[in-house]
């Protein structure tokens, strides 16, 4: 199985058709997209999944089309619901989604899709994460995306995460960063900033145990953001199906 999860800066026209293109090309089993929008773009991109067998379909309904918000696409099937904060009732759009999909036999794999929003508008959504069942991390659970966030100097070349304690005490409960476990001594950036040019892992993978056993590889596809098809590198995530 492979996961695919990117913060796509979605555009309309030949940007959402390169977006699409960049996807199916990469063959995933499960796309977990950010900054999606409702516009024009949105009939291309669904278009493009449902083609490609991406058929189950999870698209939280925003206050407007011009409102980024998440989707996820998947061969298998799937749930989903919006991740809301119970101490942020009503946010502005839907920045994370929880996502269960169903694997072959009676298994299944838990998925929260987040794109945290900077600075102190995180801390809600990462009360949210600290309060999770413990039990999730005992599944096959898995929290990816944009977390605007991360450990300063292993993820960034500059000290300015805002939530990088409670980043730290969510692995401290036990997830696991997918990538950092697999590189713990490289730096990778999966946005530069067009303005200093310093880079940034704010896109990341946090597993449960069971899930990071399960896991052969992990890797970033920078060649869509150098190309200027999104300004973030997209994350693959390959399963071995028969460890899950």
């Amino acid at each position: 199985m492979r996961i695919l999860s990117w913060n796509i800066l979605q555009g309309g026209g030949k940007r959402a058709a390169n977006v699409a293109k960049t996807i199916v090309d990469a063959n995933p089993d499960v796309v977990i997209l950010q900054e999606f929008r409702h516009g024009s773009s949105r009939s291309v991109l669904q278009g493009a999944m449902e083609s490609a067998g991406l058929v189950h379909v999870y698209v939280p309904e925003p206050e407007s089309n011009r409102s980024n918000t998440l989707a996820a696409f998947s061969r298998l099937p799937m749930q989903g619901s919006v991740f809301s904060p119970s101490d942020d009732p009503s946010p502005a759009t839907a920045l994370a989604i929880d996502l269960q999909l169903q694997l072959p036999g009676d298994s299944e794999l838990s998925i929260i899709g987040v794109h945290l929003p900077h600075k102190k508008k995180q801390l809600p959504y990462w009360n949210a994460l600290l309060a999770l069942d413990p039990a999730s991390r005992t599944k096959n659970s898995l929290v990816v995306g944009d977390f605007n966030c991360g450990i300063p100097f292993q993820d960034s070349e500059t000290k300015t995460f805002y939530a990088t304690q409670q980043f730290q005490s969510f692995l401290q409960q036990g997830w696991i960063d997918s990538w950092r476990s697999r590189h713990p001594k490289e730096r990778e950036f999966s946005w530069i900033s067009t303005r200093k040019g310093n880079g940034f892992r704010y896109d990341h993978a946090l597993a449960s145990p069971k899930l990071d056993a399960a896991i052969s590889s992990i890797e970033y596809d920078h060649q869509p953001r150098e190309l200027g098809i999104s300004d973030h590198s997209l994350i693959t995530i390959d399963i071995n199906d028969e460890r899950l």
